[in-house]
């Protein structure tokens, strides 16, 4: 009679680990559907439907950091910063070394002025992750914010030393140089942005905005209508033209693109790096016009 009570005790233990090692294979799997969705959305830019999926990946695990992090891509695509903000903040407490997301929180607490937190993860970046462009990006986004425009420079150049085919990192050089007065490098620079990934947005925009800060209006419209060329999907080129038609006052072919005023002021806020969106930061002239020209 023992025997056979131990017997079954044994087969019912065997049974109830078979049915959890099922359920966590299951959960494994949905999670694992959810954030290919996810990533298939993320890809053809429907951030939102992404954020969603990421979100139902995160109900089946809240401990899934990977989901964590794709989340926080899309909710930074989307500019919504405190979910971003969240997001990230949780992805490094379940890997603190994705240092990708370190990278983020110091770009988004450096464009919030919390320039004492961001510091603390460039520290960690500097320590464990010195050889990534990224991390003196974010060093020299920080020192910017300290209108520490030498330092942030060479920072910059050391991110350039490490990769020099990445364009973003021209850019912001050449936003730097304008900050200390050396145009010519800095058309340079955004020219090399350009000439590295012509597709690259930011890139587009920035030069179109460099020749509109220097009263450049023709070379200015020329590079606004190569951006729509590059992406006759995006509204973001098509509202720079705009804003350019409006600072000319030439209002008929401000009319013709069909971009609202409020719409077209708005764009500034995707057309350059987050450290200079805000107003109370120090901006490139040309961003400083044209939210004038908003006003």
């Amino acid at each position: 009679m023992r025997h056979f009570s131990l017997l079954r005790l044994i087969l019912s233990l065997a049974l109830t680990a078979t049915f959890f090692v099922g359920c966590s294979r299951d959960s494994n799997v949905r999670k694992q559907k959810y954030q290919e969705s996810g990533q298939r959305y993320f890809d053809k830019g429907k951030y939102r439907e992404a954020s969603i999926q990421f979100s139902n990946a995160i109900q089946v695990d809240a401990h899934y950091a990977d989901a964590h992090y794709q989340l926080a891509q899309a909710y930074l695509k989307l500019q919504d910063w405190p979910r971003a903000y969240q997001e990230l903040v949780r992805t490094v407490e379940l890997q603190p070394e994705n240092y990708k997301a370190h990278i983020d929180l110091a770009n988004l607490l450096t464009a919030g002025r919390d320039l004492k937190q961001a510091q603390e993860h460039t520290d960690l970046l500097l320590e464990k992750n010195p050889n990534d462009p990224q991390t003196h990006v974010a060093i020299a986004n920080l020192l910017a914010a300290h209108a520490d425009f030498p330092a942030a420079i060479k920072e910059i150049q050391k991110a350039i030393a490490l990769a020099p085919d990445r364009a973003d990192s021209y850019t912001t050089l050449a936003l730097l140089q304008m900050r200390i007065n050396q145009p010519d490098a800095a058309e340079t620079n955004f020219k090399k942005a350009v000439e590295l990934n012509p597709k690259a947005m930011n890139a587009q925009l920035a030069l179109g905005s460099y020749y509109q800060s220097r009263d450049r209006f023709a070379d200015a419209e020329q590079q606004f209508r190569r951006a729509i060329d590059a992406d006759p999907k995006s509204a973001d080129p098509r509202a720079a033209l705009a804003r350019l038609y409006m600072a000319q006052g030439k209002k008929a072919e401000t009319e013709d693109l069909k971009i609202p005023p409020a719409i077209a002021c708005l764009a500034i806020s995707i057309s350059l790096p987050a450290i200079w969106i805000r107003p109370s930061l120090n901006m490139v002239p040309s961003t400083k016009i044209i939210l004038e020209t908003c006003r």
